[in-house]
């Protein structure tokens, strides 16, 4: 196989970021003479080679070094790049780098590991997902789930049966549970983008999964095991009453959304992991179903909470942007009424799909009596206030109020949180 050299000036911009990270991983290892594997491994990823021949193949060390410039490459592009502002600050670069190193597991949190590296050895789904690279085109870019990871912080259980058990840490942010999580969201994104949000542009589509993940991250925190005190379970804090809204109007649909894909993972998402008619059981006897690893946690939770949030689209639709009272209304572009939806959508996760229609009609039904809706920051902003002030029955105490009327607003400030601690620009592959 032909090895194109690497340039000088790719040479001089990426070897200190590459020698910082292997420095790391090696811990200044140096009783192998690994030079030659450094330039031969590095101009091979550099050239966008599939594999090194046998006899050249570096250490496993290498091959995690040459991974983690991989994925660094998603916070800016290293090497032949047209646009040089991504040599401006390699301080940056370094520290992006430096980020990519991966939890080290302690007894009170390293419960999980024993089963992800049975997984990473097996022929599941998720063994797959385990099994393969991180995709450099993700919809949601690897460094923001991994800038999730480590800002979440929530209440994690183990199982005892089919039941929650105690509280306990969350799990060790290890590699394998790193690629578990991301490729995991990554797969379902995929499969799932033409289910929430058929028809639309491609860049409609990943506006919905950039807000799905803004979502799961005041949820969980990516935290596969997360729950909540009311008993809401998993990477979209799942309740009995919204699994079996799940099971009963979505699932045959998710079903042939997933085989009628011509992505193969697809197919075998609901094949594998929707092959029941409840592949989430609501009933709390079963509420460890929402977090196990052994019932296809995460990509179960992610599916579902995809497959919720569509259920919740479809009712505003036919409730406000499809009725006869509300559909003149609005005179907006096709994007900013798109932005509206969106929100709307994300906010009823936490208020019930009705203590999103109640302030919705009563802002509609006042401040738009006699005017149109034609700035969808003023009426996303305006939102807040009716959320908290015209609440659902089910909404009405001073604490849910606050909550419900600041959960979007949240959501927001959080993915320019992570946005900016990942490197600035967008999340958005």
């Amino acid at each position: 196989m032909r090895i194109d050299p690497l340039s000088k000036n790719q040479i001089r911009r990426v070897l200190p970021l590459f020698m910082a990270t292997l420095m790391l991983a090696l811990n200044v290892h140096a009783e192998q003479d690994s030079n030659e594997y450094i330039y031969k491994a590095f101009a091979t990823h550099a050239a966008g080679a599939q594999a090194i021949p046998s006899a050249e193949t570096p250490p496993p060390i290498i091959v995690s070094t040459i991974n983690q410039i991989d994925r660094a490459k998603r916070v800016q592009e290293m090497i032949g790049a047209s646009d040089v502002s991504s040599e401006k600050n390699c301080e940056d670069c370094t520290k992006a780098i430096s980020a990519m190193r991966y939890g080290q597991c302690e007894k009170k949190n390293n419960y999980l590991e024993d089963q992800l590296q049975k997984l990473a050895s097996g022929s599941s789904f998720l063994s797959s997902l385990m099994q393969g690279p991180l995709r450099s085109q993700s919809i949601i870019k690897a460094q923001c789930l991994k800038t999730s990871l480590e800002m979440g912080s929530t209440s994690a259980r183990n199982c005892v049966g089919n039941s929650y058990g105690k509280s306990i840490s969350s799990p060790c942010l290890s590699e394998n549970y790193f690629k578990l999580i991301t490729n995991s969201f990554d797969a379902v994104s995929m499969c799932m983008k033409n289910y929430i949000a058929p028809d639309e542009s491609e860049k409609m589509q990943k506006l919905d999964v950039r807000a799905i993940y803004g979502l799961i991250n005041i949820e969980s925190g990516f935290q596969i095991n997360a729950v909540s005190g009311s008993g809401a379970g998993g990477i979209g804090q799942f309740t009995s009453s919204a699994i079996s809204d799940v099971n009963a109007n979505h699932i045959p649909a998710v079903r042939a959304t997933l085989l009628s894909s011509d992505m193969p993972t697809c197919h075998r998402l609901s094949k594998e992991l929707l092959d029941s008619p409840n592949p989430i059981r609501s009933d709390a006897a079963a509420s460890c179903e929402r977090i196990s690893l052994a019932n296809g946690n995460p990509v179960k939770n992610m599916l579902y909470t995809f497959a919720y949030l569509r259920g919740a689209k479809l009712e505003l639709e036919e409730q406000i942007f499809k009725n006869k009272n509300y559909l003149s209304k609005f005179s907006l572009s096709d994007f900013d009424l798109a932005r509206i939806k969106r929100a709307l959508m994300v906010w009823s996760h936490n208020t019930g799909r009705g203590g999103i229609l109640k302030p919705t009609r009563s802002l509609l039904n006042s401040v738009y009596r006699n005017k149109l809706v034609t700035n969808a920051e003023e009426f996303i902003s305006q939102m807040q206030n009716f959320v908290e002030k015209f609440p659902a029955q089910f909404n009405n105490s001073a604490a849910r109020r606050k909550e419900t009327s600041r959960y979007f607003p949240k959501i927001e400030d959080t993915l320019n949180d992570i946005e900016s601690n990942a490197g600035g620009g967008t999340c958005l592959n």
